[in-house]
């Protein structure tokens, strides 16, 4: 069998990583000094407490042996496994298991291993990990998901919004000036990810007026694929991913949605509040509903 192996940007809800038995890979978090294994001793939830008392998690990318192992109860299995790898523009995730994969090869050339570097994050490659998922329970081969991954990597969307500069600021991402004028203007930025890396392509004021556009860019790159699987996260505030929610399903049908809370790697760097849409901006011809 073949096994999908993602890392902890991936924000797949737990109920669907569960039924197509994805297995995963926790970057690291430090909390005032203490590391953490990203979802498997902390909670995502725990970390959000912990910014709202104002501490600014640090996180940095797998424990080298933690991978080692992971791959290595695989391939012991007999198990060929995918790897879709957080953006390698984002972070040095990728790299590091090409190098563990690549030793691992020698010692199991009978089993197929795959590092893909998803230019993504978040839903956006939960999307594609679900995809994934499906076309192997569909009895597809091997080398027909990789190419199913690659095509669905070069049309996958992330349009999101940051709700407090703040953050980015403690990220050292915009200077302290920057954040403390837009935050007192209410300047909402939009953002997408353009080959792995994150780009601001509009500003506006105000939520709803950062929730509207959102919503035209994101008719506007599904008009080719209007019937898909669309995923919203967002940095604690269920209730403005709910809003948008109602906004998409109002303007483009009953849309299926899958809403999730944006993990503790991601959340760190981008603050409370923010959220984002996830899609394709073309059909997949593999695609499955």
């Amino acid at each position: 069998m073949t096994r999908i192996i993602v890392d902890s940007t991936c924000d797949l809800p737990d109920e669907l990583i569960e039924r197509y038995d994805i297995r995963m890979l926790p970057l690291t978090v430090s909390i005032n000094g203490k590391e953490y294994m990203d979802k498997v001793n902390i909670k995502v939830d725990e970390v959000y407490e912990s910014m709202r008392k104002g501490i600014c998690p640090k996180t940095s990318q797998p424990n080298p042996s933690d991978a080692y192992n992971l791959f290595k109860e695989c391939v012991s299995k007999g198990e060929d496994f995918i790897f879709l790898s957080f953006s390698s523009k984002l972070s040095g995730t990728y790299q590091t298991i090409c190098s563990i994969v690549e030793d691992l090869k020698k010692q199991y050339n009978n089993i197929k291993m795959e590092v893909i570097d998803t230019k993504s994050g978040s839903l956006a490659t939960g999307l594609i990990a679900l995809q994934a998922s499906k076309l192997l329970q569909a009895g597809k081969s091997f080398d027909n998901v990789i190419n199913a991954v690659k095509k669905m990597i070069q049309h996958v969307e992330h349009v999101f919004t940051i709700t407090d500069l703040s953050w980015l600021t403690k990220g050292g991402r915009i200077s302290k000036s920057q954040g403390i004028i837009g935050n007192m203007m209410n300047i909402k930025p939009i953002l997408h990810v353009n080959d792995g890396v994150m780009e601001v392509i509009q500003k506006v004021r105000g939520k709803k007026k950062a929730l509207k556009a959102i919503l035209d860019i994101v008719e506007e790159r599904m008009s080719k694929f209007p019937n898909q699987i669309i995923g919203i996260s967002h940095a604690d505030d269920i209730d403005t991913a709910k809003e948008l929610q109602a906004m998409i399903q109002s303007r483009m049908g009953e849309a299926k949605v899958i809403v999730s809370k944006i993990g503790s790697v991601l959340g760190s760097h981008l603050g409370i509040g923010g959220v984002g849409v996830f899609f394709f901006n073309d059909k997949i011809e593999s695609y499955i509903e």
